[in-house]
């Protein structure tokens, strides 16, 4: 992730899954505990909570409409689903960690097959070839940091994410926090399957 050129008015923009204030709760409650016994990490504001299918970059203003078109195009025959929230884990799995993560206990295969529709119809501006693992990113690291296997123990989630679009939104990048604007909701039209 490349910060933004000097002088060139672009945009950034990524498609994920939007998730209910609720569940975004339930996501904050359940990794309390985590925020006084892991240091060093920032934690995602409950409203910038969400699941990332695909990041775009930067973009010039006027492609904005043909990439959520084309993004429309890739994910609308896709069915509509529910997933369930997870454990708790990290990123990298080995080393010190940089990412820590609430993951799926159902609907992964559903939102992995939802990621690659969504990454097909825009093949020609996806620029991270990593192997999409379904989850919601909860604190990042200021510096990578040794995490030990069981810290992350949580009670599983159990809360469901009912899936039926895929939204567009534009990141504004800051100080603390990034702001996310959702700009597109690309409603999924292939009826409904289960998680």
């Amino acid at each position: 992730m490349s910060d933004r050129p000097k002088g060139r008015p672009k945009i950034r923009l990524f498609a994920g899954i939007e998730l209910p204030a609720d569940v975004r709760t339930a996501i904050e409650v359940a990794t309390a505990p985590l925020r006084t016994t892991i240091p060093g990490f920032r934690w995602v504001p409950h409203e910038n909570l969400h699941l990332t299918l695909v990041f775009v970059g930067w973009v010039e203003p006027g492609d904005v409409e043909s990439i959520a078109a084309a993004l429309g195009g890739a994910v609308a025959a896709a069915p509509r689903f529910t997933a369930r929230l997870g454990g708790a884990g990290r990123f990298p799995d080995r080393g010190k960690a940089r990412v820590l993560w609430v993951g799926f206990a159902a609907g992964a295969d559903a939102l992995a097959e939802l990621a690659e529709r969504a990454r097909a119809g825009i093949a020609d501006r996806v620029t991270d070839a990593r192997p999409f693992r379904p989850h919601v990113t909860v604190a990042r690291a200021r510096q990578p940091a040794r995490v030990t296997a069981g810290t992350l123990d949580i009670a599983p989630l159990d809360r469901d994410v009912s899936v039926d679009a895929v939204t567009v939104f534009r990141s504004y990048l800051g100080s603390p926090h990034p702001r996310y604007e959702p700009i597109a909701r690309l409603g999924l039209q292939g009826g409904s399957a289960a998680g």
